[in-house]
Parts: C-alpha cells; sequence; structure tokens
C-alpha cells in the first residue's frame, strides 16, 4: 500500500508543533509496517525538496505561508510518479480541497481541531476571517469524508457543522511513558508553562495568574519555556505588572521532559485545543495540569483527577486551583500518581495501530 499525506509541515520544520510530533509518531510506525507512507509539506530555509525521514518520504514545495497554492501542482506531480492507493488529508490550518483535483481513489481527513471564533484572537480581523470562512466550507465539501480527529471535543465540531456521525472515528494521541517520566521536584515550589508563545494559547492569562499565585505564596517560581510572535509582548506584559519569570526559551525534548518533570505544577491556559500532547507530556512526567474548561482541554484533563479545570479566563479560580496543588503535599501527590497511570493508557503504537485499522477500511 502507498499513500499520501498533506500536511502544512513536516517535524523538522522551524514552527512543528503538537500535530507535526502526531504525523511523526502515527505514519512513521506506519511506514515500519510495511506501507510506503509519502509526505508532502511546505519548505524553509535549509529544507532539502525531498528526503526519507523515520522511513517516511518527505517532499516539499513553497514557504508555509503559501503552501496551499503549490499543493494542487505538487499533488498532481507526486500522483504521476507514484500511484497513491489513498490520500490523507491533514487538516492542521486551511483545507487543501484535493477533491477537485487530485485522481487519487480513496481520501481521507484527519483533523485536530477547528480554530472556530479562537482564530480571531490569533491574528487580524481579515486573515481570521479567511481562516474562519474556509473551516466552515468543511462540512460541505467534505461531507462524504472519513474522519479520523483526535478528541471527543473535535469529533463534536465536525458532527454539529453537519458531518454525519459515522464519517468521524477517534483516535487518540499517544505518549511515550518512557521518555516523560517522573523526576525529584525542585525544592522551590514551581509553576511552568510549556507551549508556543502565540494568542490564542494566552501567555498572558498565565502570567497574570501566576501574578496572583505569587501575592499568596512569595517563595514561588514561574518557569516559561517555548518561542513565538507573541513572546516579546509577554514579556513586556510581565515587566509591566512586576511578575518575575524565568523565560526558558525553545527548549530541546531533553531538557523540555526534565523541567516537566521537576516543576510542581503546569499551566496550561490555552483557549482552545486537539486534544492536548503538552498536558499528556505533563501527565507522563507525573505532574497535574491547571487550565480551563475548552474543548480539548477538558478531554485530556480529567477535573480533580489529573488536574484542575476552571472556566475560560478565570484568572483568580486558576491561581486558585494552582495554589491549592502547590501547598498541599499530599493532594499533589495523589493528583502525580493520577496522571501518571492516566498516561501510560496511551501509547503511540496504540495510535498507530488504530489509524493503519481506518486506513485499511477505506482502501
Amino acid at each position: 500500500m502507498r499513500i499520501l499525506v498533506i500536511n502544512w509541515q513536516d517535524w523538522k520544520h522551524p514552527m512543528a508543533g503538537g500535530a507535526e510530533v502526531h504525523l511523526k509518531e502515527v505514519f512513521s510506525r506506519i511506514a515500519a509496517r510495511g506501507v510506503e507512507v509519502h509526505v508532502l509539506s511546505s519548505s524553509f530555509k535549509g529544507a532539502r525538496e525531498y528526503e526519507v525521514l523515520e522511513g517516511v518520504h518527505i517532499h516539499r514545495t513553497g514557504s508555509r505561508p503559501v503552501f496551499n497554492f503549490f499543493v494542487p501542482g505538487k499533488v498532481r506531480e507526486l500522483e504521476k510518479k507514484f500511484s497513491f492507493d489513498l490520500l490523507i488529508e491533514d487538516l492542521n490550518k486551511l483545507p487543501f480541497y484535493t477533491m477537485f483535483y487530485s485522481r487519487t481513489p480513496k481520501k481521507l481527513a484527519i483533523l485536530h481541531h477547528l480554530f472556530d471564533r479562537t482564530i480571531y484572537e490569533e491574528t487580524n480581523p481579515i486573515a481570521a476571517t479567511y481562516v474562519y470562512l474556509q473551516e466552515k466550507l468543511i462540512p460541505r465539501l467534505y461531507r462524504d469524508w472519513p474522519f479520523i480527529v483526535v478528541s471527543e471535543s473535535t469529533k463534536e465540531d465536525l458532527v454539529r457543522g453537519g458531518i454525519p456521525d459515522e464519517n468521524v472515528r477517534i483516535v487518540y494521541n499517544g505518549i511515550d511513558v518512557d521518555f516523560f517520566r517522573p523526576m525529584p521536584r525542585y525544592v522551590q515550589p514551581t509553576v511552568l508553562y510549556l507551549n508556543r508563545f502565540r494568542r490564542y494559547k494566552r501567555p498572558d492569562l498565565a502570567v497574570r495568574i501566576f501574578a496572583e499565585v505569587k501575592r499568596s505564596m512569595p517563595q514561588a517560581r514561574f518557569l516559561m519555556a517555548g518561542k513565538g510572535p507573541y513572546l516579546e509582548a509577554v514579556k513586556r506584559m510581565a515587566a509591566r505588572l512586576g511578575v518575575d519569570v524565568d523565560f526558558l526559551g525553545f527548549v530541546p525534548e531533553d531538557v523540555k521532559a526534565e523541567v516537566m518533570a521537576k516543576s510542581w505544577v503546569v499551566l496550561n491556559t490555552s483557549s482552545r485545543e486537539g486534544w492536548g500532547l503538552v498536558n499528556m507530556e505533563a501527565f507522563a512526567s507525573g505532574t497535574p495540569v491547571v487550565g480551563f474548561r475548552v474543548h480539548g482541554m477538558k478531554d485530556s484533563v480529567k477535573d480533580g483527577y489529573t488536574g484542575f479545570l476552571v472556566e475560560y479566563g478565570d484568572v483568580k479560580g486558576a491561581a486558585e486551583r494552582v495554589l491549592r496543588i502547590l501547598k498541599d503535599k499530599n493532594l499533589r501527590k495523589r493528583l502525580s500518581e493520577n496522571a501518571r497511570k492516566f498516561a501510560e493508557g496511551f501509547t503511540w503504537d496504540r495510535a498507530a495501530v488504530e489509524t493503519l485499522k481506518v486506513i485499511g477500511e477505506v482502501v
């Protein structure tokens, strides 16, 4: 079997995120099971037009901002060179509308989450409206497509939009519980934000939450790890509020695993997630998560069991939950044990096997 997956970025792209982790972990395992996997993604400075990574054939064309305009021509080129049994659209940002130009007979869509109106938090009104309206076309143009989604929330969005329930299968993300594992905690009570610095991830609210925490626990420390276009604005905001933050910048995977495991609680203030890989990395590390009760977050964070959820934007409520974890050793221990146990039920091997099962049924 030979398949073509279209995603905006491959996992070597400088802006790769959770969707690219999923791409690598699932499809490298599918390739290892004998399927010939090709990925079409955008190019970046220093990238090769073609290379093989983890057994997956990577084809790159166009830069990230205009990648979707290069996709039709490149798909037709690849289809002439290879005979694909299945084309998969990874609907990670905008649709590629391959039904209008692809000759591959069988098609499948993977969707992590829809931005919906949260896109207006991320970019200017014109660009946000462009994305918002394109998302509204998905239920109409992809109505007859089979879908793989990563959470109940994403399935609810699709079904509410008009995709038949029977067309949507949930395949949960996995986590490497050998790589992300518990370690001795920092001596100082430590709160961690580890995510991209994008507006819809709401790192600004994370700073405001910690400001409340600091008032009740002056000895607490706040780490913020990650990069993105909103980083400098958040730094200025922290300085303006007088909040002491250790900005770590981008951290490699081994450092990520260490700070995740040594921190006492992870603060995830995203306004919308597909599933929340950051949450699962924290859980595998035995670290509870505090966040908002929004799409994706409410699927991966079990309120009162692996962490706490409050209503979106409730800064004081989130700070109160963080303080409860920092101050109560028994609660912290219970949440930590629950989190690790929960994470151990999710593996990338299982995700790959279930994805391959759906692929087989479609083909």
